[in-house]
């Protein structure tokens, strides 16, 4: 009963304010320019990476493109389609452990807890315009695929291959599913798997440089700054959320040595890694919380029976209300300020709309909605003056000639703008619009 109020508690917001403006977070504008160039016909890697890059793989771009069908719908397509994802993740953990358990009612309770725990731990990433969700759905029918047995080897492969060139992120359950076939010593099954998915993605980077032109590793593996804040950061907000799911599945599962406690041994650490780079926020962790919760619920039904099994079950699902509380706070206080946050937003929309020339935006979907190229972008360029790959004069000067006709920041700086880049507009620009979340900047006369 308290899973199913707590799923219940995640779904009204992102349903609420999925056509709101502004972005949800950067990565929003920067994915629906991207979008829009896979509609277009541009060519997403057709040339080495400039003042921008695309380091994501290719097909997430398409597909929202397709169920878009115009520019103004990309980023409600980008969000309908995460939440879609993330309603697909949640039946698919259903099912996964129904088959793994023969427990309808653990399936129903995996489906219940892992909804309302990725919301309350990233709750941004429930209806987001980012492809992150949808690769985690292609996994979890990779590996749903899986433990339904061999005849299904082929399509696990297969999906995993899709997740993968949606998003890289969830290469941990395909390696967690190779490792577990080797570990069972069945070889045949190793090679059916191994060789389809190679030629699968295979395939797949052949059409990516068919449609999206030669560049996609240069652009891909770009280096980024690495920050051991950001890492302890975002490891601390996963454990805060799944210490007590993540402890549970190991303690139970560790002596079976199987597919869930490799799992875990697969996306973890990954996760951690990963988690240190510049730009990483906590959906970085979705592998390693999926993986935690399918663990901590196979766990807890192997324990039915059990004295502990009431204790443990009633302590999960304590944690995970509580969780759900601190996001159902946020998530009000961002529906009270929600109407100010969208008129700030067609303020700024309006005034880049009527100026002549290029636009620098802090947040990149309020240039996209004013039908302004992309030729910056400000976190990527940030990152490389920060790692040594790009000089920082070259954007001071670049600033100083007043190359952009007008630069959006946002009220509370997060910081995609080096110290001598500020300094620049400083001393080129002056104010245009000041409003309580956004500063519209112009050339100094």
């Amino acid at each position: 009963m308290l899973a199913g109020i707590c799923a219940a508690a995640m779904v009204w917001f992102p349903v609420l304010t999925i056509m709101a403006l502004p972005s949800v977070n950067y990565n929003e504008g920067w994915n629906a320019y991207r979008q829009w160039m896979a509609l277009q016909g541009q060519k997403l890697y057709g040339s080495p990476p400039g003042l921008w890059t695309t380091n994501y793989p290719f097909l997430s771009f398409h597909i929202v493109a397709l169920l878009s069908g115009a520019k103004a719908h990309m980023v409600l397509a980008g969000r309908v389609l995460c939440f879609a994802s993330l309603v697909a993740v949640s039946v698919l953990a259903g099912l996964i452990v129904c088959e793994e358990t023969g427990s309808r009612a653990a399936g129903v309770y995996a489906r219940l807890c892992l909804f309302a725990w990725l919301g309350a731990f990233n709750g941004q990433g429930r209806a987001m315009n980012d492809p992150e969700m949808l690769s985690a759905a292609c996994a979890m029918l990779g590996l749903y695929a899986y433990v339904k047995g061999q005849r299904f080897l082929g399509l696990a492969a297969v999906a995993f291959a899709f997740s993968l060139f949606i998003k890289h992120d969830f290469i941990g359950f395909p390696l967690a599913v190779a490792l577990h076939l080797a570990v069972s010593r069945q070889w045949r099954g190793l090679a059916v798997f191994v060789a389809v998915g190679i030629a699968v993605c295979g395939l797949l980077l052949a059409l990516s440089y068919h449609l999206d032109g030669p560049y996609f590793f240069p652009m891909f593996l770009q280096p980024r700054a690495y920050l051991w804040s950001n890492l302890v950061a975002e490891a601390l907000h996963f454990l805060l959320h799944f210490a007590v799911a993540l402890a549970i599945g190991v303690a139970v599962l560790w002596r079976t040595r199987g597919l869930w406690l490799i799992l875990l041994v697969c996306t973890l650490p990954l996760s951690i890694v990963f988690a240190g780079g510049d730009g990483v926020a906590a959906n970085i962790f979705y592998p390693a919380a999926i993986s935690s919760v399918l663990a901590c619920v196979i766990g807890l039904r192997r324990l039915r029976g059990k004295r502990i099994f009431a204790p443990a079950l009633g302590v999960v699902t304590l944690v995970g209300a509580v969780m759900v509380s601190f996001q159902l706070r946020e998530d009000i206080a961002a529906l009270q300020r929600g109407p100010a946050r969208a008129a700030a937003a067609r303020q700024v929309i309006a005034l880049l709309e009527a100026t002549k020339g290029p636009v620098l935006c802090e947040d990149m979907l309020l240039c996209y909605d004013a039908g302004k190229a992309m030729d910056f972008d400000p976190y990527y360029v940030r990152d490389q003056i920060l790692i040594g790959r790009m000089r920082e004069d070259g954007i001071m000067a670049l600033l100083a000639a007043h190359h952009f006709a007008a630069v959006q920041m946002d009220g509370r700086p997060r910081g995609r703008f080096t110290p001598g880049v500020l300094q620049a507009l400083a001393s080129g620009y002056q104010p245009a619009l000041v409003n309580r979340y956004d500063t519209v900047l112009v050339p100094r006369p």
